[in-house]
């Protein structure tokens, strides 16, 4: 995550205040409102909870005073933290720190929760952060409990989840869709489709083979394909010289690859190889024609045969590496494209093609100086930018993530990830009016897109951090009618149900979420909660066992299972479920100690050969 950048004046003598007395909310609340003027609502957020907890602390400290108890003692280096955070109060790392110092040393677990949640919300490690927040949720039930004498009440709801898109995947399911390389498709195709009357269609053809080849080229550069094949058949009756009706044929392929006619390109290559198999170029384009039409071994034979001719050709090499990249053998592919970057190191799409072959092996830092040499050779580079994009967004530096998707969004074929990519970014700045705005582009161009079930579930979870639950379930309702089968669309939807107070909505969400994964713990916990909820305390059992029993770690889950058997009777079990929680949440506290470290710090084919390239023998 990006941290807010503070300058000189007001920023600067508000950092001075807050090191001078860390645990005032003052200087805090002056920092908040100099953010709240640059309209940053993912910091004035952060601020919030941070402002919150120290409210807090003063307000236990006032009682205590009131009273003539101790009050909260904090350490220096516990202070520290809150200084440090300061300086980069959207640090998952930070705000995870002064959550066990609420929790662990204060006694405040309501506000160590709030820190918890929102370091997850900003993409802390779910892993730490979810056994933490379980400990702070159960203390905070056992604390209410303390104090009020009441009979001790479930833990309340796992909050709604992240859908992390896997930088490695997206480079490879976008660098197969972009392969092969065309030209401009909406330019080319409306020249080369002109339609032609019947009588034309109809028109004999010439007698002689000459006569015949110049009207095969007048009609190639006239956009009438067909009638160039037809003629250049009827040359090959009596064909002319091989240089001749290779060039014709090769020709006529090009145009038909301009085209974007893939039959066409290989059956017309196939006819320039028959006339001269020894030439680099004739086995180089029927191995892109069989390339084009799926037909990867008969491919990969025919680029060797090229390769054979010349060994150190970089087009050759290149379309080695995107085929090696189609068929997922990815460190062929990059072994091959480092040949192409080797044998010709100004050859742009070689460096693309090595960033795609290397992003996905997630060697996402070498990725990233192949694609900035892609780009410094050729500077608009759709291709280039929406790979820099990801991995830029991998890294959450989401600034520099969203202006490489505007840039990549030029290219029609991945506009619709761009603007998926968008709507992700603004839904985790909590920006959801401009999540939204871009998912609706997003569809707009392409209903299918693989990554707008993503978007639509990041822009329920913007909505659900700002408290609008029936927009949330808007959004996680469109997420679960894109893909179906996904449980975590289904639980997010039901939590957000659940908010709106629809425990019937809610219930049948969550178990269309375990009968898709029997294996989702937040999903049988939160089943449980609303079965509880309706006092059917034995479906509540059967849930929450099922969630101890898939994580048997799970502090909460042992909790809510104690309530549950205590509401049963069953004392002895239930004992037994509260022991395991105050194990669990003794390991969780001890576990995450304050860290001494610093806050959070395609391929695409070449096209054909168009004219020989392999010197004629000397006599």
């Amino acid at each position: 995550m990006t941290e807010p950048s503070l300058h000189s004046g007001r920023s600067t003598e508000n950092l001075k205040l807050i090191e001078s007395d860390p645990l005032s909310p003052a200087p805090w609340e002056a920092l908040a409102e100099k953010v709240r003027g640059q309209n940053d609502p993912l910091s004035i957020k952060s601020l919030e909870v941070i402002i919150d907890g120290l409210k807090k602390i003063e307000e236990v400290n006032a009682l205590a005073k009131k009273e003539n108890k101790t009050p909260l003692k904090i350490s220096t280096l516990s202070q520290s933290m809150f200084t440090r955070l300061a300086r980069a109060y959207n640090s998952p790392t930070l705000l995870k720190e002064v959550g066990l110092i609420y929790l662990r040393d204060l006694g405040l677990p309501n506000m160590a929760l709030q820190h918890f949640e929102r370091s997850l919300r900003l993409g802390g490690p779910e892993r730490e952060l979810r056994p933490l927040s379980e400990a702070a949720a159960v203390a905070v039930q056992r604390q209410m409990s303390q104090r009020t004498g009441a009979e001790a009440g479930h833990s309340g709801i796992t909050s709604a989840q992240h859908a992390q898109p896997v930088a490695t995947e997206i480079i490879r399911k976008t660098g197969k869709i972009l392969m092969p390389s065309r030209p401009k498709q909406a330019a080319v195709t409306t020249k080369m489709t002109v339609p032609r009357s019947e009588a034309e269609m109809a028109e004999p053809l010439p007698a002689t083979t000459p006569e015949c080849l110049e009207k095969a080229r007048i009609a190639i550069k006239q956009g009438h394909l067909k009638r160039a094949e037809a003629l250049l058949k009827k040359a090959n009756e009596q064909p002319a010289g091989k240089t001749q009706m290779w060039q014709a044929w090769t020709d006529l392929g090009q145009a038909y690859f301009e085209a974007g006619q893939s039959l066409e390109v290989e059956e017309a290559f196939l006819e320039a190889l028959k006339l001269d198999p020894e030439e680099l170029a004739s086995q180089f384009n029927a191995g892109l024609g069989y390339q084009l039409n799926n037909k990867y071994e008969l491919a990969l034979a025919t680029y060797l045969k090229a390769n054979k001719i010349d060994p150190k050709h970089p087009k050759v090499w290149c379309n080695l590496g995107v085929l090696y990249f189609q068929t997922d053998q990815y460190p062929q592919a990059e072994s091959a494209l480092r040949f192409a970057t080797m044998a010709s190191p100004e050859y742009a799409r070689a460096w693309d093609n090595l960033a795609a072959a290397l992003g996905a092996q997630d060697k996402l830092d070498e990725a990233l100086i192949a694609c900035e040499r892609a780009v410094k050779l050729r500077p608009e580079y759709p291709e280039a930018f929406f790979k820099m994009g990801v991995i830029y967004f991998s890294r959450n530096d989401f600034p520099r993530a969203a202006v490489e998707f505007q840039r990549a969004a030029l290219l029609p074929a991945i506009s619709a990830y761009c603007d998926s990519f968008q709507a992700i970014i603004h839904a985790r700045l909590e920006q959801p009016e401009a999540a939204e705005a871009a998912v609706f582009r997003a569809v707009k161009t392409d209903p299918k897109c693989d990554l707008l079930w993503m978007a639509w579930n990041e822009l329920g979870l913007a909505w659900y951090s700002a408290g609008n639950y029936s927009r949330a379930a808007t959004a996680y309702g469109e997420a679960t009618v894109i893909v179906p089968g996904e449980p975590q669309g289904w639980f997010n939807l039901g939590v957000s149900f659940h908010k709106l107070g629809d425990l019937e909505a809610a219930r049948d969400s969550y178990q269309q979420a375990v009968d898709l994964k029997e294996s989702f713990p937040g999903a049988w916990h939160n089943l449980g909660i609303v079965c509880a909820q309706n006092n059917d305390h034995l479906a509540a059992e059967k849930a929450f066992r099922r969630e101890v029993n898939r994580a048997p770690d799970n502090i909460r889950a042992w909790y809510d299972l104690g309530v549950t058997l205590e509401k049963l009777g069953r004392e002895d079990e239930a004992r037994a479920a509260f022991q395991k929680v105050d194990l669990l949440s003794h390991a969780a506290a001890e576990s995450s100690g304050v860290s001494d470290e610093p806050a959070d710090a395609e391929a695409l084919k070449t096209g054909p050969i168009p004219t020989k390239q392999t010197s004629p023998p000397t006599a």
